[in-house]
């Protein structure tokens, strides 16, 4: 892994000296997007291995909040970035546009293209269901479609040069990098609103919830439980759920060791979700201690 980040890194240079020499604005972003997304990527690498050391300590309930506040940086880095670029791109426009090597600037998009998709592929296929891994993933997608985006700007632009449009061509590259920062903005939102949703512990997704559901009423039904009230939350990889269950007496449960065994299969049975559990299961007569 660590020569293939020195890999990335090399990349990365490559494209912020060759957008500097074909004087490329959208190379230019493009080398500097994927040095800022790889930096980005070490500190979640550091915070990842962070995150696994125990340290009940001090961190009684995990550290798994750790993972989404990452993330949340790592996007608001990237916005700050695209922002700029946008902001750059504007007033290239507004002053007739800027001349660029088409040529070289072409070579560097496909090059970029199959570089970046490979990595892309590398980070997509990780068995691991990391948030870090997913943020790094979706950085290598979006550069690697503002490296198409290159590739197909600058064929246009090479078409267009001995027509009667190529006053157009200064605009073109301009053009990319504004079209590009501003579609790119809503992968660092989105990342934002999932983690930031995780930061707050709102409830879990509604495909998790469901599964979390269906166990609990078959175990209820094979148990006699008059009524159950569940809260789960999704943090970084771990789900922590707070089970309610409210007992009467046609209830199987009546001792220490049936709530064991209950507990035991309730386990068992929710290994098909992905996350790691935090579980908290507790039994009442009263239904005030279950709300």
């Amino acid at each position: 892994m660590t020569s293939f980040r020195f890999h990335s890194f090399c990349v990365c240079v490559i494209g912020i000296i060759w957008g500097i020499i074909s004087a490329s604005q959208m190379i230019l972003f493009d080398g500097i997007y994927s040095i800022i997304s790889l930096f980005m990527s070490l500190i979640a690498l550091i915070a990842s291995q962070y995150v696994r050391k125990e340290d009940t300590k001090r961190f009684p309930f995990g550290k798994a909040s750790i993972e989404p506040m990452v993330v949340i940086i790592q996007a608001i880095v990237i916005s700050v970035l695209c922002i700029a670029a946008v902001s750059s791109s504007i007033m290239a426009l507004a002053s007739g546009g800027r001349d660029v090597a088409l040529g070289s600037a072409l070579l560097y998009g496909i090059f970029s293209l199959v570089v970046c998709f490979v990595i892309q592929q590398v980070m997509r296929r990780n068995r691991h269901h990391s948030e870090f891994i997913k943020a790094e993933s979706a950085q290598w997608l979006m550069d690697t479609l503002l490296s198409l985006a290159v590739v197909v700007g600058f064929i246009s632009a090479i078409f267009l040069q001995n027509t009667s449009l190529s006053w157009f061509v200064p605009y073109i590259d301009p053009i990319m990098v504004l079209l590009a920062g501003v579609y790119f903005m809503t992968v660092p939102i989105s990342l934002i609103r999932r983690n930031g949703r995780e930061l707050l512990h709102m409830s879990s997704d509604a495909r998790t919830d469901q599964q979390v559901k269906n166990v609990v009423t078959e175990l209820e039904a094979m148990y006699g439980i008059k009524e159950s009230h569940i809260r789960s939350s999704k943090v970084g990889r771990t789900l922590y759920i707070d089970f309610h269950f409210l007992l009467d007496d046609q209830s199987k449960i009546t001792c220490v060791d049936d709530i064991d065994q209950f507990r035991e299969q309730l386990y068992d049975r929710l290994s098909n979700v992905k996350q790691s559990k935090w579980m908290n299961v507790n039994f009442t007569k009263q239904k005030k201690w279950a709300l």
